[in-house]
């Protein structure tokens, strides 16, 4: 009987094997396998065992072998298995390629992953303290051939103390090796690289799906801790990596300052907008009624600007007007998320991408200019900068749905409450008092005394009240809300009808029968 050790080595190299997108298929499908499987003394029994245990569905298909993968603990009858699977693609299968197809590739990795785990430690997650980081990405796939000086491959490795070393390699001139072109040593800070190195060392100390494709490229990434043992991990170029809201690709490429690195995803994923500056421009010139004795001037002229700053980076929305001089207002908003989910309303391609412009023959306003310059800052893209003149046509087509949006996100926070007459006016009520709610029907303008007990319930929400002569419920608005004493009430007390309650979504949203 084979030691576990023995198992668990074979386990781990076939399945680093099945990982490799560009492994060849023929040392796939040939004997070697074979070979290993009858030292280990794995059983080639076309499968009769799992299935009678676990069915035929996941012999065959992947997406039914992990709905059960974790209750397998029997370690010969999964390499008996895993070796009469390989022996369909060796000798029945109409092409033997097909053993490298994603999802046959993918049933070979659950199974021999899960081998590893019966026979010994996960060799797929990390554990210990991480000491160095090395990752090599290709960005070869399918497609026509790079030019000589196109960059298809990346070796990056970070150590805990902060050290980079970077090399990238041109397609080169046809040759088996590519031609390194450009080769970068530097050291980050200690803070930055702990960041990194504990984004990584919880990330891959997890369990994590992998992605395999056969038409784009591949990483391949080595995790060392500071015992000295190295971890394999590998993918296809389009791995979204997400800790704690942080893509790790983007936390590389951040990290180090180097935002051309292909890391786990392929640096393909679309642009986005980080910054917009509106920048609005208002001259006008007044003649005066009455000039002060001696003036020279016919017109007095007022030079009036906006300025729009939306930031990615601080989270940040600031208007400043300058009406004049020694005359400034601005506002500021700081939301946390709210501006990145603001920002993410705009496409960066399309935004902003057409302008109509004005005729040649347009009237141009007496004596006043009304200009503007858009600034747009992407994470990749260079700046964009748009001028023009401050009507319909000579602003972008979508400027409307844009000051819309802005407008909407401003009006959502609104002015505060040290101006609201509904805050400053309100009296507390006392004990002996009944509250009177003034309600509003829909599209009625008459309002309607109700009373309530809800000390909650504000102008301006929506609540249930009995209406007509069956008091059947209907939504109606608060409109106002005023304290009465018994004997001064409006209404007699034993008369009045009552809100039932606030709305909540669901009376809005009824559901569908």
């Amino acid at each position: 009987m084979a030691e576990m050790k023995q198992i668990h080595d074979f386990a781990v190299k076939w399945c680093d094997k099945f990982r490799d997108p560009n492994f060849d298929y023929i040392e796939l499908e040939n004997h070697y396998i074979a070979d290993d499987c009858a030292t280990l003394g794995f059983e080639m029994d076309c499968g009769h065992a799992f299935t009678e245990k676990y069915g035929q569905a996941p012999f065959y298909n992947y997406e039914e072998l992990e709905k059960i993968i974790d209750d397998i603990t029997d370690i010969f009858l999964l390499g008996s298995a895993i070796y009469s699977r390989w022996r369909y693609f060796n000798h029945w299968a109409y092409s033997s390629a097909d053993i490298v197809e994603p999802e046959n590739r993918t049933w070979f990795i659950l199974a021999l992953s899960r081998l590893a785990l019966l026979s010994g430690e996960n060799p797929f997650i990390f554990k210990g303290t991480l000491k160095k980081i090395r990752i090599i990405s290709n960005n070869i796939c399918y497609g026509s051939m790079p030019e000589p000086d196109d960059e298809v491959e990346q070796h990056l490795t970070i150590n805990d103390e902060g050290h980079v070393c970077f090399s990238g390699y041109n397609f080169g001139h046809g040759g088996e090796k590519y031609e390194k072109a450009r080769t970068k040593s530097f050291k980050i800070e200690k803070e930055s690289s702990n960041k990194l190195f504990n984004a990584f060392a919880t990330y891959f100390g997890n369990e994590y799906d992998e992605i395999f494709a056969t038409d784009i490229g591949d990483w391949v990434m080595e995790l060392t801790n500071t015992d000295g043992k190295t971890y394999k991990f590998r993918g296809s170029l389009c791995a979204d990596f997400d800790y704690d809201g942080i893509d790790l690709s983007d936390l590389v490429r951040e990290t180090v300052g180097m935002d051309d690195l292909f890391v786990f995803d392929g640096n393909n994923k679309p642009d986005i907008i980080t910054k917009i500056i509106l920048d609005y421009h208002r001259v006008t010139k007044i003649k005066p009624g009455e000039k002060p004795e001696g003036a020279t001037w016919e017109f007095v002229t007022w030079d009036y600007t906006e300025h729009l700053i939306i930031d990615r980076e601080t989270e940040t929305l600031e208007h400043i007007q300058n009406i004049g001089t020694g005359c400034k207002v601005s506002r500021k908003y700081e939301v946390e998320g709210g501006i990145e989910s603001l920002l993410e309303n705009f496409d960066e391609e399309d935004l902003f991408s057409h302008i109509e412009g004005n005729s040649d023959d347009v009237v141009e306003t007496p004596n006043e200019t009304k200009d503007y310059k858009i600034t747009i800052n992407y994470k990749k893209n260079p700046q964009r900068v748009i001028e023009g003149s401050y009507d319909k046509n000579g602003l972008p087509d979508d400027f409307a749905d844009f000051a819309e949006t802005v407008f909407d996100f401003i009006r959502f926070y609104g002015l505060g409450e040290i101006f609201d007459p509904s805050v400053y006016g309100k009296v507390k009520r006392r004990q002996t008092e009944y509250i009177f709610c003034s309600v509003t029907f829909d599209e009625g303008y008459k309002s309607y005394y109700y009373l309530t007990d809800d000390d909650s319930i504000e102008v301006g929400d929506f609540v249930i009240v009995p209406a007509g002569k069956d008091n059947h419920e209907v939504v109606v608005e608060v409109v106002n809300i005023e304290y009465f004493n018994e004997e001064n009430a409006p209404l007699p007390i034993e008369k009045t009808k009552r809100i039932i309650r606030k709305c909540t979504d669901d009376d809005f949203d009824p559901p569908v029968e």
